[in-house]
């Protein structure tokens, strides 16, 4: 665990992300390599408090924010739409940050946070016939995989009542992403002007491939190292890896973080922002 103290980082609003990370995973045991991950958000954030919710818990804290959504949350027929119902209201309940179990932290991540009440990531940049195929203002996917938010905000708030009134209708895993997942996130985004930041893709979630190597890592905060995935890596064709994830991204962008207002400035521009290297 982190420090027990619960220190916030103010943003410009008075809203603050409070110093926390949450986790979840099925099990309060861990496999090595995600236990090995887990210790590098400490060591890195040792002034977080750090918590990891299993099955049981997660369910808990959904029973706390959404009572009346309590029941389509036990008859979700996926586990990865109850973990992602979860993080948003685990992001609803105490705010700070989710980081998916696996994900690699590299550096500090307090200084993506400061001034922000809400931090998304961007986590692939898409083609622009496949932005249009999947409804999105500007070709790239906003990442459900790690974000950080004050408690209670709007964003998540949405994105709690949206995965559960769309996850009655998903009966097969190709419409997970959609229902509960991170095109659901996407769509919500690009919805309406919400006070959330932009951070560019080095910052928090680096391609795959990327090299964890100095000066190229120098933005790099943390990265989505994948095994933990709930797809099977059978269906990750080389067309989808193209046209979805791990494209090249600039490696030193303008700014970490972006408020939205900029991004969707540069979007009506005919822009996206931190545009590939």
């Amino acid at each position: 665990m982190g420090s027990s103290s619960r220190a916030s980082i103010s943003s410009s609003t008075g809203a603050a992300i409070p110093k926390l990370l949450s986790q979840t995973w099925r099990t309060k045991e861990l496999p090595p390599a995600a236990a090995r991950l887990r210790r590098g958000w400490i060591e890195n954030n040792p002034d977080f408090v750090v918590s990891l919710y299993d099955d049981e818990a997660s369910r808990d804290v959904v029973a706390e924010v959404a009572p009346d959504g309590l029941a389509t949350y036990d008859a979700m027929p996926f586990p990865v739409m109850r973990a992602d119902a979860f993080r948003y209201a685990v992001m609803v309940r105490d705010g700070g940050v989710y980081a998916d179990i696996d994900m690699e932290c590299l550096r500090p991540v307090e200084r993506l946070l400061s001034g922000r009440s809400c931090v998304l990531a961007i986590e692939a940049w898409l083609t622009k016939a496949r932005a249009r195929e999947l409804g999105y203002a500007a070709p790239f996917q906003v990442a459900n995989c790690v974000f950080a938010a004050a408690p209670g905000h709007s964003f998540f708030r949405e994105a709690l009542a949206r995965a559960l009134a769309l996850s009655a209708a998903v009966r097969s895993r190709a419409e997970v992403e959609d229902a509960t997942g991170p095109r659901m996130l996407t769509r919500l985004f690009f919805e309406r002007e919400w006070d959330v930041a932009l951070a560019s893709p080095i910052a928090l979630t680096a391609p795959l491939h990327y090299p964890n190597l100095w000066p190229l890592n120098t933005n790099m905060h943390a990265r989505h190292r994948a095994f933990g995935t709930w797809k099977d890596r059978r269906q990750r064709s080389f067309r989808r890896l193209w046209i979805e994830r791990d494209r090249w991204v600039n490696p030193f962008p303008r700014a970490l973080v972006r408020p939205t207002a900029e991004a969707f400035r540069s979007v009506s521009a005919g822009e996206v922002p931190w545009p590939a290297a």
